[in-house]
């Protein structure tokens, strides 16, 4: 699947992005989650309202949206998806943290985090609108930088490459953000009316089931490879498709560029039921090819279903229900979309 993301606003428009992460989760149940997180350095802040867009080229109106700021604003959570310790949280206005808070972390310096408000045009293009107002009227001290995250549900099952093979498949991740020449032909003239943030780090992090290895990584952007840490993490995104020792994170990070780009491959051996559902197949097959000649011979005459033996037809009954066993699992996926497409159309409705 094409994954060439963009960044930007109208001309003139434009901040600096410190951060930007990309987090794609896939899950063991052919469904997957990306989270994109944006942290704005202060100098580059300079109105009450800041509206960032992000163009998805697999993005649909019907894909939902979470703005994460909820889980954000609590300490544990921040926490661990900045893997620092806090040591206080502030409101931007007093007995409230609807409009923000303030992170003081050990080894970093402090971090807004603001709710964000999310739309998805038909142009695949996510607009999130930032209220800087209580941001802007915070006077304690000098104010920090800002971010905000999210997540978006694809309607497809991964936003990754997949290949599948008899005895292997293979995951391929070819992430790119803000690359010109990866514009898609119709938007070449839409884009060119738009500016590109400037980008100081950009993060990548793939979550995936750890039976799959490492084939390809690129040595220059890869930081880490780790067991996700389970309880804190299904705290945060509080989701049933975590599951204990079952995934794992690969990190990736690059800096000071105009556009960047991670790559990166995973396999995963297949050598179970499924194989052996498919020898057992091909047998019965090439089994009953076989036997067909040497019986219609042996009883001269034409060969009609009356005069088959019935392990024939047993035989053909197991050859069906072994491909039922290969195609249910796509038949199974096929259902499900259709029917969360139908749910999603009766809850706008």
């Amino acid at each position: 699947m094409e994954n060439s993301f963009f960044i930007y606003s109208g001309k003139g428009d434009a901040v600096q992005i410190e951060r930007f992460h990309i987090c794609s989760w896939e899950f063991d149940n052919n469904s997957s989650l990306v989270e994109f997180g944006f942290e704005i350095a202060k100098e580059s802040i300079t109105k009450e309202n800041l509206k960032i867009f992000l163009f998805i080229p697999w993005a649909e109106k019907s894909c939902e949206t979470k703005d994460l700021y909820d889980k954000l604003s609590v300490a544990d959570n921040s926490r661990f998806i900045f893997n620092d310790s806090i040591s206080a949280t502030k409101y931007l206005k007093t007995n409230t943290n609807n409009s923000g808070v303030i992170h003081t972390f050990s080894g970093r310096n402090e971090l807004c985090v603001l709710p964000a408000d999310l739309k998805i045009n038909e142009d695949k293009v996510v607009s999130a609108t930032l209220n800087l107002k209580a941001y802007r009227e915070y006077a304690q001290g000098s104010k920090p930088n800002v971010y905000f995250r999210f997540w978006i549900k694809p309607t497809v099952p991964f936003i990754s490459m997949r290949k599948k093979g008899v005895s292997r498949s293979t995951i391929i991740y070819d992430i790119k953000v803000n690359e010109r020449r990866n514009i898609p032909d119709n938007k070449t003239e839409y884009f060119n009316d738009q500016e590109f943030y400037r980008i100081k780090y950009c993060f990548s992090f793939n979550i995936l089931p750890n039976k799959y290895d490492i084939v390809f990584f690129d040595n220059s952007s890869l930081k880490n490879v780790r067991t996700l840490e389970y309880e804190s993490f299904n705290k945060y995104l509080g989701d049933k498709r975590v599951k204990k020792d079952e995934l794992i994170v690969v990190f990736n990070k690059k800096e000071v560029a105009e556009s960047f780009s991670f790559f990166s491959i995973y396999s995963m051996e297949r050598i179970g039921t499924g194989q052996f559902a498919l020898a057992i197949l091909i047998n019965i097959i090439c089994g009953v090819l076989f036997f067909v000649p040497g019986y219609k011979n042996s009883i001269n005459a034409s060969l009609t279903l009356s005069n088959l033996p019935i392990e024939i037809f047993l035989a053909l009954g197991m050859a069906l229900t072994t491909f039922l066993y290969f195609v249910w699992p796509t038949i199974q996926n096929t259902y499900n979309k259709v029917s969360d497409s139908i749910k999603n159309r009766k809850r706008k409705k």
